[in-house]
């Protein structure tokens, strides 16, 4: 596995092209005035794969859980880390796919919103996403396809962490940790891969040392594919570069850059249709309606010919790191993110007799930068003859959206218009039914809008260890959020405009005991703070954004032990989280929204790696969550107490197994994942059944690199796995079984 690079400076690119010019003077400067590049430094490295799949991983160091620089086994919180190896491994070749496999992890989305989690009881807004320790804006708005390639692992902070990177943070924080320059491991890399429904891949890396004291790092991935349903074809790109350099002994800095494009002619679900009309009726999903999936359909796209799901993103980030004295370190990064996003889709399906889909029309354009700068000041000086590290900073962002959104009206005329055949082979263009005026009229339906938030924080983290076993983390943050809004409907020429103040203050306090030192309990209460409705500050409304934010509380008690000499590393978590101020209407007049709601979770966790001989290696997690709408009353004076909130099955298990045949370049493996069953949405009338899906793989070492080949859901396997567009209508299917090849090599 490679080395995270110590000086590690990033600048970052997710999202779609922009319309404006982008510069990277600082950047280009610096590799421009480097002549000693052209005496680069290349040569061989031999990549050995580790045995045991360090699923638990405590001794790692993670950015996610802090910037204390404390190991997963000292952080009083559930932390995993994903590694490059084991995704490679497990044949994770997008995010999604990578974080499936996480502990009490289930992932999915609309093409709108992809690669987004459900974890802990909470989904979409409510959890952070975060780009080598950065964090840009919720993932329903900024997560894109990406491969995995560019990526070294990916770690994921359990519960809540408003107290490190700010509001929405409610049921997890998830980091992607880029590759980045490292003067102990220059070399080369490069990754091939074919298989089932034109799905193609490649991806190249090339580290190298520059000079005395100064490193760079190039990697590229482009992955494609038809899509497993028909006419969904998708495009991913991704550039990431790293330039680190000790300017002096006690002065670095790291530059970055990462650039992501992808395109999609997007599947957006499956509608439900009566089981009297079903041709192959199936009972993957159970409705309150007698609605089912028909097979006969169910890989059907009824999005439009020319629909288009597109987006292009550019992250530049400079970091400079000062060591003032042993005890003392400075840090500042500037960052700046710029994305485009586009699409034009039909979103929503609905079945109606005798045989034809009601759609909708979407067109949706955005318009998105943001600004950061962090400073922060560390400390390791011991206090009182104990043993303590400290960190606190400001940090300040500013953030400028700005968006096109056009929606079909639904009326009757409308519908009509939109409506296809069940069996439609020519579903129409978005070209030609967005010339008529008449689809979008109405207020609302044709709008045009520019938010802007500048954003200001203090931070404070502190670990004191109170004695050899005993160790006290806590952490305080104070933000300001300023959100500014115009509105302007193009229907009707109304034009609105709102500002609105927020100051949350987030904490955390946890304790460790050292049992021995490979074992620890711990104990950790947290707050966080996030935007009323779907956690989504970018599209608040006047009305929304005058209510309190949303406010989450955890106490959580586990347990991580490294035992059997090493042989056996494993976790244990246990939970509940808390929701309040959650959007609802008012029991006396429904009429009236109010933040009365109330939303809870509760569970286990348990994570494990055994090296079981030195050939065999197993491992695998499984996840129990209660989770309900404690208070909450919807149109109609309909309360939803007690029912389970939307994409969040009760159990996750999964399980793998890795298998080095002795005397020969040969390992064999493959796992397999149980998700208990779900609700497509509030109401809990559309279930989406449990389901249990397999892979097997085997790999074959050569002199330069190995070839795997691998199946994917072995007994073609037909499921639901989260929601669609229209919740109460359609559902988003899983992919058959496929097969694929692949290679990979080390120079």
């Amino acid at each position: 596995m490679r080395k995270p690079a110590e000086l590690g400076i990033l600048t970052r690119v997710s999202g779609p092209f922009t319309t404006h010019d982008i510069t990277i003077p600082a950047f280009v400067a610096l590799l421009a005035s480097t002549p000693a590049l052209a005496q680069q430094s290349l040569r061989p490295v031999e990549v050995t794969a580790t045995l045991q799949d360090q699923a638990p991983a405590l001794q790692a160091t993670t950015e996610v859980a802090g910037r204390l620089g404390l190991s997963v086994m000292e952080t009083p919180a559930s932390v995993e880390v994903i590694s490059q190896e084991t995704m490679e491994r497990r044949g994770a070749r997008t995010f999604e796919e990578a974080l499936r496999g996480g502990v009490g992890i289930t992932a999915g989305g609309a093409p709108g919103s992809p690669s987004v989690i459900s974890t802990r009881g909470f989904t979409g807004g409510f959890i952070t996403y975060l780009f080598d320790g950065d964090r840009i804006a919720v993932p329903t708005m900024v997560s894109r396809p990406q491969d995995t390639w560019n990526y070294e692992r990916i770690e994921v902070l359990k519960g809540p962490s408003s107290v490190l990177y700010g509001e929405g943070a409610i049921g997890a924080a998830v980091n992607f940790v880029t590759k980045r320059p490292d003067r102990n491991n220059p070399g080369a890399e490069a990754m091939l891969s074919y298989g089932s429904f034109g799905t193609a891949r490649a991806g190249v890396g090339l580290g190298v040392n520059v000079g005395e004291s100064s490193a760079f790092r190039l990697d590229y991935s482009h992955q494609q594919t038809d899509g497993y349903v028909d006419r969904n074809t998708q495009r991913y790109d991704n550039l990431t570069m790293g330039f680190g350099t000790a300017l002096t002994r006690d002065l670095t800095l790291d530059l970055s850059m990462d650039y992501a494009r992808d395109s999609a002619l997007s599947y957006q679900g499956t509608p439900l249709v009566p089981r009297a009309y079903a041709l192959q009726p199936t009972d993957i999903v159970s409705d309150a309606n007698g609605r089912v999936v028909d097979r006969s359909i169910a890989f059907r796209n009824f999005n439009f010919d020319d629909a288009e799901m597109s987006a292009n993103s550019l992250w530049t980030r400079a970091k400079l790191s000062w060591q003032i004295a042993p005890e003392w370190k400075l840090r500042n990064q500037l960052s700046y993110y710029t994305a485009d996003r586009a699409w034009r889709n039909s979103e929503s399906y609905a079945f109606a007799a005798p045989g034809r889909i009601v759609r909708d029309l979407v067109g949706i354009t955005h318009d998105h930068q943001i600004l950061t700068d962090r400073l922060d000041l560390a400390n390791t000086s011991p206090i009182g003859g104990m043993k303590n590290r400290f960190v606190a900073g400001l940090e300040y962002t500013k953030t400028d959206f700005s968006s096109n959104r056009d929606f079909s009206n639904g009326s009757t005329a409308a519908n009509n218009a939109l409506s296809v055949s069940e069996f439609a082979t020519i579903p129409g263009s978005y070209r030609f039914f967005a010339a008529n005026p008449a689809l979008f009229a109405g207020a609302g339906n044709r709008t045009v809008f520019d938010a802007r938030i500048p954003t200001g924080s203090i931070f404070m983290e502190d670990a004191l260890s109170v004695s050899d076993r005993w160790t006290l983390v806590g952490g305080l943050r104070q933000d300001y959020v300023k959100l500014e809004r115009h509105n302007l409907d193009l229907n009707t020429g109304a034009q609105a405009s709102f500002t609105q103040r927020y100051k949350p203050t987030s904490a955390r306090l946890g304790v460790v005991f050292a049992i021995d030192p490979d074992t620890s309990v711990y104990a950790q209460y947290s707050n966080a703070s996030a935007p009323v409705g779907t956690g989504n500050l970018l599209l608040l409304s006047a009305a929304n954004a005058a209510f309190s934010l949303s406010t989450g509380k955890q106490l959580e008690l586990g347990l991580k032990q490294s035992a059997l000499e090493g042989r056996l590393d494993y976790t244990l978590a246990a939970y509940r989280i808390e929701l309040d101020n959650v959007l609802s209407r008012d029991f006396s007049k429904p009429t009236l929204t109010v933040n009365s709601g109330k939303q809870s979770a509760q569970g286990l966790e348990l994570a494990a790696a055994w090296k079981a001989t030195r050939e065999l290696t197993l491992s695998g997690n499984l996840a129990w969550v209660d989770a309900q709408f404690d208070r909450l009353i919807e149109a109609g004076n309909v309360s939803r107490a007690g029912n389970t909130p939307p994409n969040v099955p009760g159990t996750v298990v999964n399980l793998w197994a890795d298998y080095k045949v002795p005397g020969w370049p040969l390992r064999i493996g493959g796992g397999v994942n149980r998700t208990g069953y779900a609700y497509a949405n509030n109401a809990n009338t559309v279930r989406m059944n449990g389901f249990t899906t397999a892979t097997a793989y085997a790999t074959w070492s050569l002199q330069k690199g190995e070839i795997t080949f691998r199946v994917r859901n072995l007994t073609d396997e037909l499921y639901a796995y989260w929601s669609g567009a229209n919740s109460n209508n359609q559902v988003m299917i899983g992919a058959p079984r496929s097969f694929e090849v692949s290679y990979r090599a080390a120079f």
